[in-house]
């Protein structure tokens, strides 16, 4: 008798467990979620359309592995539980290729990409050639290291060859005057869950481009200090390790406070900081409210009419405001969300100083139109 009590209980168990797994495959199925909050990518969906030749050459069995992968119940669980197993119990020292640190979350590259980094170049290059060449200013170029570059240097982990991506930039871009300011950087000067670096950690940067573009004296770098928190970084959904958010730390003074930003694609101006971008899906965009094509910042307070041009990604989105003291206007354009033709629609070139500052991530990438 207690045996067959027993079996039942198994059974009954193993058809509660059937039926709740095959109810959470049908919800998977019926109501499939779009998007990873936390990894910040679109997730797949179940193949549109299976056909026999799919099947064959296995483009829908292929399709359905990813999307059974990222649509599986309880997923975002099994995803913290498996990063924390990989570091915590197995030691290894990264986990979907993101490495931990001292608190600090990287993405490990172990070489970069040569038909990428060409390809951006070149990019710039185009650049270069259509406006840059023979309009008068002063051009100058700098790259910003990502953090992996320091976990390579301090921790040994695999890190790219930012020797060699330096004098390649050097070789397609000769006539710009390289700053280069990786030693006055370290891990630290970047947030500890994203890719970016911490506004007030980077006065050593800013100090080191103002000195090579001969504005060092027309900036008195007095800044007060604000916090923003929490910062949910790129890394914090993707890491699955539910790592303590950072704090965003910004820099306000009486000049910042009276420039403003004009956005070329809305026609609307507005302040450095969005205040309301900070609430958003990505915190980082509280700086001159994010991916933009191209702002103008005005300085009413210039004392000189000296004005210069910023091609930049994401990391200029918190530097530049701590050169915009030293100039009347200062043009921001990123090449990833404006065709370069249309360029000189809107900005006049002529004797204007030219800085490329651009994320060795980027580079990496083809992000370029």
């Amino acid at each position: 008798m207690q045996k067959k009590v027993k079996n039942i209980a198994v059974t009954f168990s193993f058809l509660i467990a059937l039926a709740f797994l095959v109810g959470m495959c049908v919800k998977m199925y019926m109501h499939p979620v779009a998007t990873s909050d936390s990894e910040r990518r679109p997730l797949a969906q179940f193949p549109e359309e299976i056909t026999w030749e799919s099947i064959v050459d296995r483009t829908s069995i292929e399709k359905f592995e990813d999307y059974s992968v990222d649509q599986f119940p309880f997923r975002e669980f099994f995803r913290s539980l498996k990063a924390k197993f990989h570091l915590n119990v197995l030691g290894l020292d990264e986990n979907n290729g993101l490495a931990v640190k001292d608190d600090y979350i990287a993405k490990i590259e172990p070489e970069f990409t040569d038909e990428l980094v060409d390809y951006s170049l070149g990019r710039l290059q185009y650049v270069y050639e259509k406006f840059l060449k023979d309009n008068g200013g002063d051009k100058f170029v700098a790259i910003v290291p990502d953090k992996n570059y320091f976990l390579g240097k301090e921790y040994g982990y695999p890190s790219p060859n930012y020797d060699k991506l330096l004098e390649k930039v050097n070789e397609k871009l000769p006539e710009m005057y390289h700053i280069n300011f990786f030693d006055v950087l370290e891990l630290e000067d970047y947030y500890r869950t994203d890719t970016h670096w911490s506004q007030d950690k980077i006065g050593a940067v800013a100090e080191t481009l103002l000195e090579a573009m001969g504005a060092a004296d027309r900036v008195t770098g007095n800044y007060k200090e604000n916090t923003l928190y929490p910062f949910y970084g790129v890394y914090y959904g993707q890491s699955a390790l539910n790592p303590e958010p950072d704090t965003i730390t910004y820099l306000t003074s009486d000049i910042l406070d009276q420039c403003t930003v004009y956005d070329y694609e809305t026609g609307k101006t507005s302040g450095i900081y969005d205040y309301e971008k900070f609430e958003g899906k990505d915190g980082y965009d509280f700086f001159l409210s994010g991916t933009k094509a191209l702002l103008r910042i005005d300085n009413p307070n210039a004392t000189t009419d000296e004005e210069l041009i910023v091609f930049r990604d994401s990391f200029g989105s918190s530097i530049t405001p701590l050169l915009a003291e030293g100039y009347k206007s200062v043009y921001l354009v990123d090449i990833r969300y404006v065709m370069p033709d249309m360029l000189d629609r809107f900005i006049d070139f002529e004797g204007k100083d030219v800085l490329y500052i651009y994320s060795a991530l980027i580079l990496n990438s083809k992000s370029f139109k």
